[in-house]
């Protein structure tokens, strides 16, 4: 009986000492770490503000690899939501959803709601990016609230090591995923996913030196290559030209010039529901306008993805000349930019436009290529403007 006694009053005094710990232990718990990057701050608030990547340098695979994803709400942005789940006790199930999101001329900041299966509440996880000259600077604070909880704030004695440990490696996964999306900001252009319809083209690959003089004087001599063989054939421009990059190299550049073309007399009207405007002749037809307010006095070009759809031509009715293809044009989702300035700005462009894409998760493919919205040579180059397309995946 006293050895009963004994272990009664052992047991109360084991409760009550842990009763006076947990009272005074905290009710909140902060861990911080951080991590630099000499990305653009834009580049880093795209990549952590959607959940397109958000597996390749999530801490969740290192503890398993098959821990199922499923996005929801807004691709990027406040709204877009992540849901998880694995049997591993490591990650269990819950969500992260943004809830917040500020953007300043020198970064910006993210506030994640987090769900899960550990002790506490109000858990949040915040990013806060600062740009310092050619470096950005990620801080990464977990925040959670165990109230009175006792065994929530005895839990939190860990959290360090637990949630801190994940942060830090997580981090230091992101910083090397940033290495492989292209340093360059993209912040000025704006970038929309479009679907591209095929179209008939006739087309010549051409090789050039890399200046702009001898580019541009292969481009005239094709496309007059091109426009007699449409003459030829009764055919008319069903869009504006494009130059297919397929190797933008050091010394020499590599593409295509290529005209969209349909039987005279048979090229559709503009869609009046997008309230096109058709400009130029039948053999020099230079652009399509789409007037929609962007970022610039300039209003949204419309191009490749705005044409209806026709009823390929038979090629064996085509006569070609030179070195003049006949074929059919890429079809499917593309990144689309609009390009005003000189046409030096334009593997810029293609660049920006495979950044934007990396921080998304999308995968760019295939050959990019530039719509010419006017005729190159009554045009200033400085007064150019463009339509500039990459397929993707």
């Amino acid at each position: 009986m006293i050895r009963f006694l004994e272990f009664i009053i052992a047991a109360i005094l084991v409760v009550v000492i842990f009763v006076i710990i947990g009272v005074f232990l905290p009710d909140q718990r902060t861990v911080t770490h951080s991590v630099e990057t000499n990305r653009p701050a834009r580049t880093v608030l795209d990549t952590l503000g959607g959940f397109g990547r958000f597996g390749e340098w999530s801490p969740m695979r290192r503890h398993d690899p098959n821990v199922r994803f499923d996005v929801s709400g807004e691709p990027i942005g406040p709204g877009a939501r992540l849901e998880y789940s694995s049997p591993s006790e490591f990650v269990g199930t819950g969500s992260w959803q943004l809830v917040e999101k500020t953007e300043n001329n020198r970064g910006g900041r993210l506030v994640f709601a987090l769900e899960d299966d550990r002790y506490g509440e109000n858990k949040t996880m915040e990013f806060d990016v600062e740009r310092r000259g050619r470096i950005t600077t990620i801080t990464q604070t977990y925040t959670v609230d165990y109230g009175w909880n006792l065994f929530g704030r005895f839990a939190g004695l860990y959290v360090e090591r637990n949630i801190g440990d994940d942060m830090s490696r997580g981090l230091n996964s992101f910083a090397a995923l940033m290495a492989q999306i292209p340093n360059i900001d993209y912040s000025g252009i704006r970038v929309e996913k479009v679907d591209i319809p095929a179209q008939d083209i006739l087309y010549i690959p051409t090789e050039s030196e890399r200046t702009l003089q001898a580019v541009e004087t292969a481009q005239v001599n094709q496309l007059r290559w091109i426009r007699q063989v449409m003459q030829k054939n009764d055919l008319e421009a069903a869009g504006p030209w494009r130059v297919i990059t397929t190797n933008f190299g050091s010394e020499t550049y590599e593409f295509d010039i290529a005209m969209p073309v349909c039987r005279r007399g048979e090229c559709p009207e503009p869609r009046e529901e997008d309230e096109l405007e058709l400009e130029g002749s039948d053999s020099e037809n230079v652009g399509i306008v789409l007037d929609v307010p962007v970022d610039t006095d300039v209003p949204l070009r419309a191009g490749a993805e705005a044409m209806a759809v026709l009823e390929p031509i038979d090629p064996e009715t085509i006569e070609l000349e030179g070195e003049v293809q006949f074929g059919r044009s890429y079809e499917g989702p593309a990144l689309k930019a609009v390009h005003n300035g000189h046409p030096a700005g334009l593997p810029v462009v293609r660049e920006q436009l495979r950044a934007w894409a990396a921080t998304r998760g999308e995968v760019v493919t295939g050959r990019a290529f530039e719509e010419y919205l006017q005729d190159i040579e009554g045009t200033e180059p400085e007064r150019s403007e463009y339509n500039v397309y990459w397929p993707v995946r």
